[in-house]
C-alpha cells in the first residue's frame, strides 16, 4: 500500500522474494514436431493438420501462445502452456499420470493427426 511508504513496515513491503511469480503461473515452452508434410505448407489452408493439431493441444493443456509452423528436418510448432495443466507423464496408471515424458499429449495429437507427434521442451538459444 503506498499508504505505507515511510513508515517502519516499508522495508518489508518492498521485498519481493526471487521465486515469487506475483499470480504468473508457471509456464513451457513446448515444441510440437508432427510427421505431416503438409503441417508446415498447409498451415493457413481451412481444417488444416496444423489447425488440428492446435485443436487437440487446446483440448489437453492451457495455451498460452502458439507459433506458426516451422520446417526444419521435420514441421514443427512451438507452444507455451500453463506447466500445471498439462500432466507430463507418459502413460497412465489407474487413471493416474506415470512417467517424464509428453506421452499422454502426444497420443492425444497424433491420434486427432493420424500421425506420430514428438513434444519436447523447447531449448531457447
Amino acid at each position: 500500500m503506498p499508504s505505507l511508504i515511510g513508515s517502519t513496515v516499508t522495508a518489508n513491503y518492498l521485498k519481493a522474494a526471487p521465486s515469487t511469480q506475483f499470480g504468473t503461473r508457471e509456464l513451457t515452452i513446448v515444441k510440437i514436431a508432427v510427421a505431416v508434410t503438409d503441417l508446415f505448407t498447409g498451415q493457413s489452408a481451412a481444417n488444416s493438420n496444423y489447425a488440428a493439431a492446435v485443436r487437440a493441444l487446446q483440448l489437453t493443456a492451457e495455451v498460452y501462445a502458439v507459433y506458426a509452423a516451422q520446417n526444419d528436418t521435420a514441421d514443427f510448432f512451438h507452444a507455451i502452456i500453463a506447466t500445471d495443466t498439462q500432466t507430463n507423464g507418459d502413460s497412465t496408471t489407474n487413471g493416474v499420470p506415470t512417467g517424464t515424458g509428453y506421452g499422454i499429449l502426444e497420443a492425444a495429437m497424433g491420434a486427432a493427426l493420424g500421425q506420430t507427434v514428438t513434444i519436447t521442451v523447447a531449448t531457447l538459444s
